[in-house]
């Protein structure tokens, strides 16, 4: 590999709207495009290819970093390409690496196919809104349009944290401030208390998985922001059983509380295959936090939930298997898809 030729690889990923360029020694440069993997037509990839590119990218300390843990992850941008957060690693004593691609534009709601009635949650003055789905499911692309909205047509301060910060805001109406978790912050609790106190009107939060990072979200939503935050879980019910056993049983009655006086709504979101032409649509379960799902929350029948989606259409509500038979009914999707993906 000629010096700095990964750069047209990169070139070529970010051309392809990637999330993910993998160059590992042995195997050609593949990339992932809405969550699905592909080979390129690039040569394979060598042992010294991958070297190469390390002695280039990394300082003396960064080497020394990376040759004592055998792997780094730190942000690079590259002159005509962007941002990317590089993961170095080893493996079989030869390096390899995924460049994360950032600052991807973000898409209109119609192009992502995200629903009226979620789009419209941009309005909530306070609460807490929970984007969730499983790993390439679309949920940053989400939480990015919500933001994006947000900043479009309110007067006020957003701050987000994130790790890493994918796509890049601009101030319009409103002024946002985009922390990363490593630069920024230490921590994901760090970055939202900070954001308590530095005037944010709404808080924007990449990953709450986290119990410490979880509380912080309720605190922040019970002070009056509006948080948006993701979750790694699939279904409503399956979200709010997540966050009840993140914490030990004598905080879960505070816990559920806060939960149910806070709770806006909750999104489920997976990216399903196209019947035809390639690519995926987004198909959505969409829980609105009416008095009845807070008193479910409240009484620990979050099994009742899936009844209340069900009668409570009319205000946009909508089960994922709901979602998945619209997107049938329109041919986007086939019969099988529809079963594999119910939940």
């Amino acid at each position: 590999m000629e010096k700095s030729s990964y750069l047209k690889i990169l070139a070529y990923a970010r051309e392809s709207n990637a999330t993910n360029l993998h160059l590992a020694a042995g195997a050609v440069p593949h990339i992932r495009v809405e969550g699905k993997l592909h080979p390129t037509a690039f040569p394979h990839v060598t042992p010294e290819d991958t070297k190469q590119i390390v002695e280039e990218l990394l300082s003396a300390d960064e080497k020394e970093k990376l040759d004592s843990k055998h792997f780094l992850s730190l942000p690079i941008s590259f002159k005509g390409i962007g941002r990317a957060r590089a993961n170095i690693y080893l493996q079989r004593s030869s390096y390899s690496i995924n460049f994360k691609l950032l600052d991807r534009l973000v898409k209109t709601p119609e192009e992502l196919g995200i629903p009226d009635v979620v789009m419209d949650l941009a309005e909530q003055k306070n609460g807490l809104i929970l984007v969730c789905g499983s790993r390439y499911s679309g949920i940053s692309t989400t939480r990015a349009a919500l933001v994006k909205r947000i900043s479009e047509t309110r007067d006020c301060v957003i701050i987000t944290v994130e790790d890493p910060i994918e796509y890049l805001f601009k101030h319009d109406k409103a002024i946002v401030n985009q922390k990363e978790i490593g630069i920024d912050a230490a921590n994901f609790p760090e970055g939202i208390y900070s954001a308590m106190q530095q005037d944010a009107d709404v808080i924007m939060i990449s990953n709450a998985g986290e119990p410490e990072t979880f509380a912080a979200v309720l605190d922040a939503a019970e002070h009056g922001h509006l948080v948006i935050a993701s979750l790694h879980t699939v279904g409503t019910v399956e979200t709010i059983r997540y966050i009840y056993e993140l914490f030990p049983a004598e905080k879960r009655n505070r816990i559920k509380m806060q939960l149910a006086n806070t709770l806006q709504a909750i999104t489920s979101q997976q990216l399903i295959p196209k019947k035809q032409g390639g690519g995926s649509v987004l198909a959505m379960e969409v829980m609105l936090a009416t008095r009845a799902v807070r008193n479910l929350i409240f009484e620990n029948k979050f099994h009742q939930i899936p009844d209340v989606i069900k009668a409570n259409k009319m205000l946009g509500m909508m089960s994922m298997k709901d979602s998945l038979t619209a997107l049938h009914s329109q041919g986007l999707i086939s019969k099988e898809e529809v079963l594999n993906y119910s939940l």
